[in-house]
């Protein structure tokens, strides 16, 4: 009686890696789509105050070079919109530079970043353009050498300061706003 045998090739070459290294001039660019959450409004002398607005949609773009393979720096135009309680309609336009730092852990990478800039607000009729502060950290998940996608928050502080008696000063305030978007990010 004939023996059957099955044989089976084993692949000893291991899977491809794809480890980040980038260096003088490697860029990227990343779409970031979300929610941000109206935290809290400081009032200097009046303490902390609820904004009354609703939770919002944010987008935002980046584009960034590195300087090395852990560092980059870039551009970061973003946006967002929440509701007042008679849904009026306010809308943030944040403009910041951007300096991010890379830490590693195949097949992950974790940029914490600071975003420095001003900020365009719109309420109605009224505009104003005031300082922003967007520290943040993401994480990404290298799905080829080009591709990552991930998720991202953002602390947005914004200071709107009124100086003399229109608006009075004391209607300055410290805007807090938290954004969280998922993120696809492409290096070239």
């Amino acid at each position: 009686m004939p023996h059957v045998v099955f044989a089976q090739e084993i692949d000893d070459t291991p899977d491809e890696e794809f480890i980040p290294t980038y260096t003088l001039g490697d860029q990227l660019l990343s779409i970031d789509l979300g929610i941000v959450i109206p935290l809290f409004f400081a009032l200097g002398d009046d303490g902390i105050a609820s904004t009354q607005l609703s939770v919002g949609g944010a987008g935002a773009l980046y584009w960034g070079a590195f300087l090395t393979n852990e560092i980059a720096v870039g551009l970061d135009v973003a946006g967002s919109f929440m509701f007042t309680p008679n849904r009026r309609t306010l809308f943030l336009l944040p403009i910041a530079a951007r300096a991010s730092y890379f830490f590693r852990r195949y097949p992950f990478e974790f940029p914490v970043h600071l975003g420095l800039g001003l900020s365009i607000s719109r309420l109605e009729e009224a505009t104003k353009v005031d300082f922003i502060a967007k520290p943040g950290a993401s994480v990404y998940w290298n799905y080829n050498a080009e591709w990552a996608f991930g998720l991202n928050a953002e602390y947005w502080f914004v200071p709107q300061i009124y100086i003399g008696d229109s608006p009075p000063s004391a209607d300055s305030r410290i805007g807090n706003f938290l954004s969280v978007t998922l993120s696809a990010l492409y290096r070239f």
